[in-house]
């Protein structure tokens, strides 16, 4: 079949979505399908991915808060490639401009991905401060149900958010677990020469511990939260952090991390064996977003043998579910989050990491998800025939 993502932000440098979307290339061909994104870029542009992968960029321009991504509006452009393309299914990566696009077209099948929660992002922690906001939130959850309504189906990586979109109305909506690729992470890479490193001034003292904080560096991210969490954990025990990533708050965040006992800092790396030996070398992950629909950081943490301190809302509560995690309340501020950071560093570590490589093993593989997702593509397909 041939799958065509209009897809609404497709960062130059990465993110979740994009992450998500180029996995779905290199599979696609290897399971006997084709896929083109449609994405706004810096240029027109066509690019060839593996045997059945293509990435259709339109120019478009820039965001103000962060330039890396391109806005979605040319409307007449996303339309045209659609009906030139003809494809057996329409994925929405966004309920926003290019789903509202691909309500207006004639296609076999329509399918939403909930890949971005932005009710929880925004309104939930307005609604948690000023509760004459509800009403706001639920004017979104209004839009969000309407817009369901406009495709055949709504696909969510997890039960507890089929539940949650179910629970306000969206209809057709179905689970199909998101995945990692086991292979390249193991608590089998731990590098202890490497973490000493890391640790710098701090690597001589037996109860320093390492923490990561990694992402897309943005305010919505709340890693400026997480770093103010660590400043307190660091009056009472010697600990240092790792940042990875990039974003329009990495300088601000630099700043800050700095006045930490031990700090490095690292964008993004497409080194995969670079980048699994972080995960495991490191001692836990510190976690700020309340909105992850999956996380793949978080997941691919976990099957590193690393434990997480993530917040009691999103995806990131559903993956800190066991003994593998410490969850904090999610509005309870930098105090609530250095407790919950305390009680992980205070356990031991080879216990804790054999609990976040257990909880990774029930995480499905990259490609079982895709071959789950094209089946689910082609029984509604068939249904409809």
């Amino acid at each position: 079949m041939r799958v065509l993502d209009l897809a609404e932000f497709y960062s130059e440098r990465g993110g979740g979505v994009r992450s998500y979307l180029d996995r779905m290339l290199q599979h696609a061909g290897a399971l006997g399908h084709e896929l083109v994104v449609v994405a706004p870029g810096p240029r027109d542009e066509e690019t060839r991915v593996g045997e059945g992968g293509k990435i259709v960029r339109y120019g478009a321009p820039r965001m103000p808060y962060d330039p890396s991504y391109h806005a979605p509006i040319a409307i007449a452009r996303m339309r045209s490639l659609v009906r030139e393309l003809r494809p057996d299914v329409l994925q929405l990566s966004s309920p926003f401009i290019p789903l509202w696009v691909g309500a207006s077209l004639d296609v076999p099948l329509r399918a939403y991905v909930h890949h971005a929660d932005p009710i929880g992002c925004y309104l939930a922690p307005l609604v948690a401060k000023h509760r004459a906001a509800r009403p706001l939130e639920s004017a979104a959850w209004g839009y969000l149900r309407r817009a369901t309504e406009r495709c055949d189906v709504t696909i969510v990586a997890g039960h507890w958010l089929e539940r949650e979109l179910a629970a306000h109305g969206c209809p057709r909506v179905r689970t199909v677990l998101f995945g990692i690729d086991h292979e390249q992470f193991s608590p089998a890479k731990r590098d202890e020469a490497f973490r000493r490193e890391l640790l710098g001034p701090l690597a001589g003292e037996p109860d320093a511990r390492l923490l990561l904080i990694a992402g897309r560096l943005a305010a919505d991210k709340r890693q400026s939260l997480a770093i103010e969490a660590l400043e307190l954990v660091a009056k009472k025990r010697p600990v240092g952090l790792v940042l990875l990533g990039d974003g329009p708050e990495r300088e601000r965040l630099e700043e800050r991390g700095r006045r930490l006992p031990s700090f490095r800092s690292f964008r993004f790396t497409r080194d995969r064996a670079e980048y699994s030996r972080l995960l495991a070398s490191v001692d836990g992950l510190a976690h700020g977003s309340l909105c992850e629909t999956f996380g793949f950081l978080l997941a691919e943490c976990l099957a590193s043998g690393t434990p997480l301190c993530v917040p009691d809302r999103g995806g990131a509560a559903d993956l800190g579910d066991g003994g593998h995690a410490e969850r904090y309340p999610a509005f309870g501020g930098a105090g609530a989050m250095a407790h919950a950071l305390e009680r992980l560093l205070a356990r031991p570590r080879a216990e804790v990491s054999a609990l976040a490589r257990t909880r990774a093993e029930g995480i499905p593989s990259t490609r079982g998800h895709f071959s789950s997702l094209f089946g689910t593509y082609a029984d509604l397909l068939a249904g409809q025939a």
